[in-house]
């Protein structure tokens, strides 16, 4: 069992600076030495003592995980980069494909070029957030904020949430991105001031979805009551989502903290 987890540990550290990974696997063998002889000084036995190690391991395999993360950050940077643009061009090639089969799909170089910004820009803006993000609930408020900051963009750009395409009363929407750009220079990524950037964002979610009903503009012909209001719920409720994941993340260490320590 100890031949096991050593097995483990040359896994998860294979990608790792060699000192680095010998380093951790001399704790990690000292550790299991001490343990081991520590049971048998007490007359433990050899299947009860390997059971031990076993559940040990498992119960670490969240911690080495995180170690992992921890020193692997910046190494992995160059990787997901690549993987961002690589990702940004393969759904670049849909609209290119469609254009080449019907005429329905008309787009312009301005138009592949401002959607591979927002894209890739998107996905950038992911990588470096969480880049020493210790925690999956972390990663993935990072992951559903910008998800749903990004189609709430393309769906000002390309139709239009308030009354008909072109209505200036989508400009609103830039204040709701305003909102969660200036809470999130202002919590500097720390998990618990991101989780009320959040809540703020949801907040002149709602506020827009209010204005808009006050102002009549339900009473469109391109825009019902339910719509605007099932809309911007949606929004509403996937900015508050991830408001919850982000506090969910402050439980632990957040990553700027954590980066601080290292």
């Amino acid at each position: 069992m100890a031949a096991l987890v050593a097995r483990w540990v040359r896994f998860y550290t294979r990608d790792l600076p060699t000192p680095l990974a010998r380093r951790r696997a001399g704790e990690i063998g000292a550790d299991l030495h001490e343990h081991i002889a520590h049971e048998r000084s007490h007359g433990t036995g050899e299947l009860r003592i390997a059971l031990a190690i076993l559940s040990r391991m498992v119960r670490g395999l969240p911690a080495d995980a995180s170690w992992h993360r921890r020193h692997a950050a910046g190494r992995s940077l160059p990787r997901s980069l690549a993987r961002v643009a690589l990702v940004t061009a393969l759904l670049l090639l849909i609209p290119f494909a469609a254009m080449q089969v019907t005429g329905e799909v008309a787009w312009g170089v301005f138009d592949f070029v401002l959607a591979g910004g927002l894209v890739g820009g998107t996905g950038l803006a992911y990588v470096l957030a969480t880049s020493r993000a210790l925690n999956a609930a972390y990663r993935a408020a990072v992951a559903v904020a910008l998800a749903s900051a990004l189609v709430l963009v393309w769906l000002v750009g390309a139709v239009g949430v308030i009354g008909e395409d072109g209505d200036r009363a989508d400009l609103m929407y830039g204040g709701v991105l305003a909102v969660g750009i200036a809470g999130t220079a202002l919590a500097r990524f720390r998990a618990d001031g991101m989780a009320r950037a959040l809540v703020a964002t949801a907040l002149a979610q709602a506020l827009v979805a209010a204005i808009a009903l006050i102002a009549g503009k339900h009473e469109a012909p391109v825009t019902s009551a339910f719509e605007l209001v099932g809309l911007n719920g949606l929004f509403v409720v996937l900015f508050a989502g991830s408001a919850l994941l982000f506090r969910r993340g402050a439980r632990g260490q957040p990553p700027a903290d954590a980066a601080a320590a290292d």
